[in-house]
């Protein structure tokens, strides 16, 4: 995340491609929102209390794995129950 971007609060956001707008893609809230099943896994976004971010992605077993470096992005849409973000 860019120093100018706005805070997410804590939490995990994951992935709901279904939802994407063509560059846009589309994070919820993984603990509440309720995700249809899927085949491929959902990518992560995780802030911590400090601001920080890191993603994730799952594994070859399913299991979630912390991506290399630190993922850059602008948001474009940020609320309680939607975060919409453009990948660098």
């Amino acid at each position: 995340m860019e120093p100018n971007q706005p805070s997410m609060g804590a939490g995990i956001w994951a992935h709901s491609f279904e939802e994407d707008e063509g560059d846009i893609q589309v994070y919820r809230p993984r603990a509440t929102f309720p995700f249809p099943p899927s085949r491929r896994g959902r990518e992560t976004l995780e802030f911590d209390p400090a601001g920080r971010v890191s993603a994730g992605m799952p594994g070859p077993d399913d299991r979630m794995m912390q991506r290399a470096g630190s993922p850059g992005f602008d948001v474009i849409e940020a609320g309680p129950d939607i975060l919409k973000v453009r990948m660098h």
